[in-house]
């Protein structure tokens, strides 16, 4: 009998053994290689926030990375790459910038794909042309990443469907605060989404280096005949530029950012409404 049990142990331990190996193949004793969290992703580069917030919405994050060049409170005109810029670019699989940054020049070009987005000059920070650049761009990187194609195009769908329904929220937030069609004079950087919002931009103005005392003063008159409510400066290219033209008229002051915050488009789109409404409620 002792023998007859001591088979019996040395069996039940085999059985014990292989299944337990059987079960380390199949689960627990993968390859790491087919861990998701070691799984390289592909870096693009975008050269701001508003292309960065684009491919960010477009692109499933457990396989890509999507990193900006321009910090969101910076001016591109006057943006100089940086060697920490270029260390980055190096590791991308794909840069995507917007026609006439000149500081993209300076980027070596050889080692990856460039997708240049041309807007003919239109400001991004509006939705129209958001929307517009945001299908501009699933249409090609869906051709450079088959393998996402139909993810792409199925994110691209939502997220304009997404934008429509919470920019025409904002539309007529702005329509029943009465504020709609209210003359006011703006950093050129800025008439687009201003116009968007229903306002009239009866004068604007460029960068604080361009703009002469005989200018301030032509724009004081346009904005006392007109009856102005309101001075809006681009956060980017002088948020000081207005003040002083805002002061002559005794009408507020605002500033408002022409490229997506960390938070992203829509929160800062929201947060550039809801300064205004602010300022011209205050002011009533």
């Amino acid at each position: 009998m002792d023998v007859i049990s001591s088979n019996r142990s040395i069996l039940r331990l085999f059985i014990i053994i292989v299944i337990g190996s059987l079960f380390c193949l199949s689960s627990q004793c993968s390859p790491r290689s087919q861990d998701p969290a070691v799984i390289e992703k592909h870096i693009i580069i975008t050269s701001d926030t508003i292309l960065g917030s684009i491919l960010s919405s477009l692109l499933p994050g457990d396989r890509y990375r999507v990193e900006s060049i321009i910090p969101p409170g910076q001016c591109p005109g006057h943006y100089d790459i940086k060697l920490s810029d270029l260390e980055r670019i190096k590791k991308a699989e794909l840069i995507i910038y917007f026609k006439g940054m000149s500081f993209m020049a300076k980027i070596p070009s050889e080692s990856f794909k460039t997708l240049v987005i041309d807007t003919e000059g239109n400001n991004c920070m509006t939705p129209d042309y958001y929307i517009y650049s945001m299908t501009i761009i699933a249409d090609n990187i869906s051709r450079i990443f088959p393998d996402d194609a139909r993810y792409i195009w199925k994110k691209k769908e939502n997220e304009i469907k997404r934008l429509k329904e919470e920019t025409d929220t904002l539309k007529r937030k702005i329509q029943e605060a009465g504020f709609s069609g209210k003359k006011i004079i703006a950093s050129s950087m800025q008439r687009q989404p201003l116009e968007w919002m229903g306002f009239t931009v009866v004068a604007d103005y460029g960068r604080p280096e361009a703009i002469t005392a005989k200018d301030a003063i032509n724009l004081i008159k346009i904005g006392k005949r007109n009856k102005v409510v309101l001075v809006v400066d681009n956060l980017q290219s002088g948020p000081d530029t207005g003040r002083a033209i805002a002061e002559s008229l005794d009408v507020p002051h605002v500033v408002l950012t022409n490229f997506p915050s960390e938070k992203g488009y829509i929160h800062t789109l929201k947060e550039n409404v809801e300064i205004i409404l602010k300022a011209l409620k205050y002011n009533e």
